[in-house]
This record gives C-alpha cells, sequence and structure tokens, in this order.
C-alpha cells in the first residue's frame, strides 16, 4: 500500500513536470482581475459617417487607464451582461432610434452602476440625474479645453445644468451668440458628452472627463518616443540622435523592431551595440510588435520562443527593454496577447494602422503601465498656447519617426530643444519583464537585470565585417587538389603562350607570301 502511495506521488509529479515543459509558464503583469472592468456598448461603428473610428479611439483612450474593455455591439449584445460590470458606457452613433425591445435596453433600466453617455438625446434617466438642459441644436462652436482649442466644430446638441454638485468638462463656444457651454458634464456616477471624434480635440476632451469618471488619480506625464527603428536604419544617425538628445537633457525612448534569427551575424551585433549605446544617454529601449503578414494564418512560427529569444539576446549584452509598443488591436487578439505580449508589464498602444487578427475577441488586457500614443503633429494642432502645456490625465506619449536624413535630424532637435513640453523618464517608474532565463525592469530610475542595478556607461564598439556566415565542413585531399589545380594553371599558361607564338609565326609567313 506505501509502495502504491510512493508511485502515485511519482506520477503526479512527473505530469506537472511534462505539463511544464509542453505549456511555458507565460509571464503577466497582473492578473485582470486586478484592474478595473468597463463594458463599451454601442449601437454602430458609424462607417463612412465622421463618428468612423471613435469606438477603437474610446478603447484606447481607457487603456491608458488600466482599464479593461469589454466592447459590443447592441445586436451582440446578450441578456444579463449587464450585470457583471459596475461600470457601463454607451456610444450612440446613429441618430435614428433603437428598438426599444433590445436586451440591452432592457437591462440599462435596471442598471445601477456609474454610467457614461457618448451621443445624442441621452436617456430620459440620465437627464435627470445630470440635470441637463437642452440649450441649442445644430450649431458651430468652438471646442476649448485646457491648453488646446479647435474651431468651428459642427455640434448636433448642447446642453448645460444647473444642478447642485454637477462638474463641468471645457467649454463650447457657440460662434454667432458668443454663448459658451459645457463639453462634459458629470455628477457622481453618472456622466456625458455629446459627441467624441477620433483625431479630433474631442478625442483629448472625453480624457478629462474618463480620469475623474474612472476615479484615477495618478498624475499624467509626457514621454518622447521614436517609432520606425529597424536593424537597417541609419545607426549612425541614431547614435547622433541620442548624443543630442542628451546634451540637451531630453530623456527619451526608442521603440526598435525586432530580430528573430540570425542574431550572430555582425548586422545583429552592430543593432545591439547601437541600442547600448542608447541606453547609456539616458535613452530607454521598448521592443515594438512585429509587422503583421496577411499570411501570419498559414505560418507554423512560435511568436512567443521568438520574442523570448530577441529579449534574451539584448539582455545577454546588457540591453534591457521595458516594455513593448504594438497597434492597440493586438491587446483584444488572443494570439498576440498569450504570444507576443505575455513578457511586458508596460505597453505603448498605438492607433490601429491594418487589423491582422489571428484570435479576435472583443475582451481587452490590461496592464500596469499602458501610455497613450499621440503623433507630435496632432498635439501641435490643437495647441493654443505653446508656452504652456500641461500634461494631459493620462501618461502620453508624443510619437515621432525616426528621421532618415541629418538635415531632418537637425529640425527635430531644434524643434525639442525649443518646445515647452516637459518629457519624463520612462526609467523612473517600475517597469518589469520576465522570461524563463532574464528578469529585466526600472527601479527610480536605474535598469536591473536579474536583480543587479545596471551602469549605463557605453561607447561606440565597432564590429568586424569578417564574419563566415556559413561554416564550411572538412574537406578530403584538399592540399592535394590545391597542388592539382596550380598544376593545371601553369600548363595553361604554357599553352596559351605556345599557341601565341604560333600565331605570330603564321601571321609573318602570311604577310610575307602576301606581297610576293
Amino acid at each position: 500500500m506505501r509502495r502504491n502511495h510512493r508511485w502515485g506521488v511519482v506520477l503526479v509529479v512527473l505530469l506537472l513536470l511534462v505539463t511544464s515543459a509542453v505549456h511555458p509558464a507565460q509571464v503577466r503583469a497582473a492578473a485582470p482581475s486586478s484592474f478595473s472592468s468597463v463594458l463599451v456598448v454601442y449601437d454602430s461603428l458609424g462607417v463612412g459617417m465622421k463618428q468612423e473610428g471613435n469606438v477603437e479611439a474610446l478603447k484606447r483612450l481607457l487603456a491608458a487607464f488600466h482599464v479593461q474593455v469589454t466592447a459590443e455591439s447592441v445586436d451582440s449584445y446578450t441578456a444579463g451582461s449587464l450585470s457583471k460590470y459596475s461600470k457601463l458606457i454607451e456610444v450612440r452613433n446613429r441618430s435614428d432610434f433603437l428598438d426599444d425591445n433590445n436586451d440591452f435596453l432592457k437591462d440599462k433600466q435596471s442598471y445601477t452602476g456609474d454610467f457614461l453617455y457618448i451621443g445624442e438625446k441621452p436617456g430620459e434617466k440620465l437627464v435627470q440625474s445630470l440635470g441637463l438642459q437642452l440649450q441649442a441644436e445644430q450649431k458651430v462652436a468652438d471646442l476649448q479645453i485646457g491648453t488646446f482649442a479647435e474651431r468651428s466644430i459642427s455640434v448636433p446638441y448642447l446642453y448645460d445644468s444647473k444642478q447642485p454638485g454637477v462638474k463641468k468638462y471645457g467649454q463650447l463656444k457657440v460662434q454667432a451668440a458668443d454663448i459658451s457651454y459645457p463639453y462634459g458634464i458629470r455628477k457622481g456616477a453618472n456622466a456625458y458628452v455629446p459627441f467624441m471624434d477620433k483625431d479630433t480635440l474631442s478625442e483629448l476632451a472625453l480624457s478629462y472627463v474618463l480620469k475623474d469618471w474612472l476615479q484615477e488619480n495618478q498624475e499624467g506625464h509626457y514621454f518622447l518616443v521614436f517609432k520606425e527603428i529597424y536593424p537597417f536604419s541609419d545607426l549612425g544617425l541614431l547614435e547622433k540622435m541620442s548624443d543630442e538628445l542628451f546634451e540637451a537633457g531630453i530623456p527619451f525612448i526608442v521603440s526598435v523592431h525586432p530580430v528573430y534569427s540570425n542574431t550572430d551575424y555582425p548586422a545583429m551585433k552592430r543593432y545591439i551595440n547601437t541600442l547600448k549605446y542608447i541606453q547609456s544617454r539616458n535613452g530607454t529601449i521598448l521592443v515594438e510588435a512585429p509587422i503583421v503578414a496577411s499570411t501570419i494564418q498559414d505560418l507554423d512560427r512560435s511568436l512567443y520562443q521568438q520574442t523570448e529569444h530577441f529579449i534574451d539576446a539584448l539582455a545577454q549584452e546588457g540591453v534591457v527593454p521595458l516594455g513593448m509598443g504594438a497597434q492597440m488591436y493586438w491587446s483584444y487578439d488572443e494570439h498576440y496577447v498569450s504570444e507576443g505580449m505575455a513578457f511586458f508589464d508596460s505597453v505603448i498602444l498605438f492607433p490601429d494602422t491594418r487589423q491582422i487578427y489571428k484570435a479576435k475577441r472583443n475582451r481587452s488586457t490590461a496592464y500596469a503601465s499602458s501610455l497613450y500614443s499621440l503623433d507630435s503633429a496632432f498635439l501641435q494642432r490643437y495647441l493654443s498656447d505653446d508656452r504652456h502645456i500641461a500634461p494631459l490625465p493620462m501618461d502620453t506619449a508624443v510619437t515621432f519617426d525616426f528621421v532618415q536624413k541629418e538635415s531632418e535630424l537637425e529640425g527635430l532637435i531644434e524643434g525639442l530643444k525649443k518646445s515647452w513640453i516637459a518629457f519624463e523618464d520612462y526609467k523612473s517608474e517600475a517597469h518589469h519583464v520576465k522570461t524563463k532565463t532574464n528578469e529585466l525592469g526600472s527601479d527610480r530610475g536605474s535598469l536591473v537585470l536579474n536583480g543587479v542595478s545596471l551602469g549605463i556607461q557605453a561607447s561606440h564598439v565597432e564590429t568586424s565585417s569578417k564574419y563566415v556566415y556559413k561554416q564550411q565542413g572538412k574537406m578530403s585531399f584538399e592540399t592535394w587538389f590545391t597542388v592539382q589545380n596550380q598544376i593545371f594553371i601553369v600548363i595553361i599558361f604554357i599553352t596559351l603562350f605556345v599557341f601565341g607564338g604560333f600565331l605570330i609565326i603564321g601571321y609573318r609567313m602570311y604577310k610575307r607570301k602576301f606581297y610576293k
């Protein structure tokens, strides 16, 4: 009996070992349950209308506030789902009325949690709770919030409230009447904004409402981020940019594309040496998500192992990546999250340019640190005062594509030196990256590799171009064939010499005969 028990224990241990070998432990920053959950329900994606893309922009804003989002349309809503959430955002892009018999509207009648409504014609329940009063319809107004302003916006409805305890956000100043109304209105758990369109100031204006509605206490900061950096980029220009920014006292981040194979080649060595030098100039390294081809579903590759290999290759040379840059849709894909993003607790989510899902889902993964990505041109477009640029409500990455020419670099650096934006050091916050071999991160401004704080001193390192890309196998009779080849070459030269002599003699004999 005791022997059987012993064999049972051994079998259990063996099963556990086999399971861990087949399914390697994948690292996450924190369990999804540790983040707030929000349900986003929309009536339409507004395809072909000015509202197109506003749902995607909303999801990206919510990610910057460390929120796990579940997004679904009214048509796909399942009865009873609303009872699982304490926060609800309803986005209304259609101007016609919804069918009162749908499951979502029925569940909303009994919903008592936090509620944010975006769009036209708020429901009677929300109108009463906020004391909303319709002031005007179809007006052209100027939107202003914080240090940002946008002129001549077509506003479908303008509401105001005189109810005590109501907080108002921004101003919509009607051009014809010179009267101002609030953009957003909030009281307690309920909030309302009349519209939100992608790539307009309303996208930023909504963030002010979201921060208070989500009860987010963390202050926002600006971070400088450079994208589109590859192993074949001008690495000398990249090092020069690092020197210029370091001399100007501007901390920065580079989001670099990974290399998954041939990491022992000289090109990869030069790439890593450049990243190490950037790190020494107060730069921070992020791993950018690989470009997804349309045929990815047919490829038999392990994204998990490839990403882990690249992180370990960097760590081996003392380069410490602190997060990942990816398009926003990656956080809504089970494959990309578990295979590519599993090592990181910090991300920058860029706007989607082309969505190619592999295992799409309607629920996002939240991260402990998630920067809201903002193109530099977009920020400058709406600045009303260049001399005072207050931080946005969330941590924001101001992004630039890496320049291709030295003349472009000079203009970029000069503009950053003159800018009033105070960029923060990404390393000052805590970030963690973990593979099976290495643990990387940052602690109060210092880089940490496997528990050891790293110095940031580095110098230009030249990589030898002499490299055998294909190892030659051992050859038999190599010396004999070499001697034989040399003998043949001598014989050929002698033959050519004799043949040339005969040609000269024959030519002279023919010439004499011709004269006679």
